[in-house]
């Protein structure tokens, strides 16, 4: 389960300050009149910081896992035993084989739309027609004109692709002989094992279409795409800081922050967790999370990361280093600014609090000045 936190502001920024940075200012000045005194007698600890117009945004933290997008099982069309398999963690590209049943390969090719029948010369039209041109001709099989028909001249270009790879060359497509798939794929983990007798699906009657009562297509291993994400689990609760196409920030492992973008929202499996009489189950999300521009999630599968969520944002509001708050009673704060040799306090209302820095307004305050800070 994703550990989300927050920096509160409002009605809870008080709780936050004095919890955290500004509990050791309180300590010293003792959040009263004497307290000022002692603060203004130590004159900052000689830290410093400006007043200045910042933009702030306030982020949740999410942890997330460096995993692949896109996986998907790869089914057995064809009966026979297996006799080759790819190691998890083998990348599979065009033309090349996914596994072997009885010494022959079943082939990797692209396309959006999935094997559904055998293809050769006769059969209607259609678009799994013209992405096996498109493969053919990526592979260096000239098909002639790349569109929906099966032609004789695709007839022969699948002859010559058959010779290449040591299949029998009859023109002809069989149904789960080829995967198509979106790209590249890599290899996740195997569902069937060297030696196993698979009883395929294949098989499809005089109009291409599957036939009635055939055996269930059975998986043989799962892939993924080669691109890697950041996968982020979140509680029911905490659907409503992520949306699709939302920018965020990914933290590699290293610290290096760099931007991403959410690609996808998913239903997840519930997780059980203790309570009361018994278990109950919470509903989940898993964020998909891409890295953008030119930066690139390092090959750490598995390794852990954060994500930040940007939720709500002050643009150019007057802020000051969070450190340079003291409390001085209830729940009211001040800052000591100086300004052309000149020292005095000003009570201020904090506002967005993000990154360090915390929105103010106070009479008197302005751009430019410098306050004292803790550190």
């Amino acid at each position: 389960m994703a550990e989300v936190g927050t920096k509160r502001t409002a009605t809870a920024i008080a709780a936050l300050l004095v919890a955290g940075a500004l509990v050791v200012l309180f300590a010293v000045s003792g959040g009263g009149p004497q307290g000022d005194a002692a603060a203004a007698a130590a004159g900052g600890g000689g830290y410093t910081g400006t007043v200045a117009r910042r933009t702030l945004a306030e982020r949740l933290t999410a942890t997330g896992t460096i995993g692949y997008a896109g996986e998907t099982t790869v089914l057995a069309r064809l009966s026979g035993t297996v006799t080759a398999l790819p190691a998890p963690g083998d990348v599979v590209r065009r033309g090349e084989p996914l596994y072997a049943l009885a010494g022959e390969p079943v082939l990797l090719l692209y396309g959006a739309v999935p094997a559904y029948r055998t293809l050769a010369e006769g059969v209607a039209e259609g678009p799994d027609v013209e992405q096996l041109e498109r493969n053919l001709a990526a592979l260096g099989y000239e098909p002639g004109t790349v569109d929906e028909a099966f032609t004789s001249t695709t007839a022969a270009a699948v002859r010559a692709w058959q010779e290449g790879i040591g299949l029998e060359a009859t023109g002809e497509v069989e149904l789960g002989r080829v995967a198509f798939l979106s790209g590249p794929q890599r290899v996740t983990e195997l569902e069937a094992t060297l030696g196993e007798a698979l009883a395929g699906g294949a098989g499809a009657d005089e109009s291409g279409s599957e036939s009635e009562g055939e055996p269930a297509s059975i998986p043989v291993l799962r892939t993924s795409s080669t691109r890697r994400v950041v996968g982020v689990e979140l509680a029911a609760d905490q659907q409503s800081i992520a949306h699709r196409g939302q920018k965020v920030a990914v933290v590699l492992p290293g610290g290096t922050e760099v931007p991403g973008k959410v690609l996808r929202l998913a239903a997840v499996e519930p997780s059980a967790v203790e309570g009361g009489q018994g278990e109950e189950t919470k509903p989940a999300i898993e964020a998909t999370i891409a890295v953008t521009g030119k930066h690139r999630i390092p090959a750490l599968d598995g390794a852990t990361v954060n994500v930040l969520f940007t939720q709500r944002v002050a643009k150019q509001v007057l802020s000051v280093p969070l450190t340079a708050l003291i409390a001085i009673g209830g729940q009211r704060f001040a800052v000591y600014a100086g300004e052309g040799g000149a020292r005095r306090r000003i009570v201020v209302a904090p506002g967005l609090a993000a990154d360090g820095y915390v929105a103010v307004e106070g009479k008197g305050l302005r751009a430019g000045m410098t306050v004292e800070t803790a550190r």
